[in-house]
């Protein structure tokens, strides 16, 4: 994440929420609410992404994907 550009870092997180929103899609049989609650948490909450940057630094060792799955299912369950 560190030699990534910002632009960079932000399209690839946005990539690990636009998964997720679409797995929780999935396992909801289709149900489009937990998907919206994790992209409004994404995209319309401006303070979301500074708290992901945060959670990557207080959690080094833990992939990306994890560390976002886990900020995302606090805001919008499992």
């Amino acid at each position: 994440m560190e030699k990534m550009s910002a632009g960079d870092r932000y399209l690839y997180i946005a990539g690990i929420v636009e998964g997720l929103a679409h797995a929780r899609f999935v396992k909801d049989n289709k149900d489009t609410k937990g998907r919206s609650c994790i992209v409004q948490w994404f995209y319309d909450d401006k303070a979301t992404i500074q708290k992901i940057y945060e959670a990557f630094e207080r959690y080094p060792g833990t992939l990306p994907g994890a560390v976002v799955g886990a900020l995302a299912a606090t805001k919008c369950g499992a």
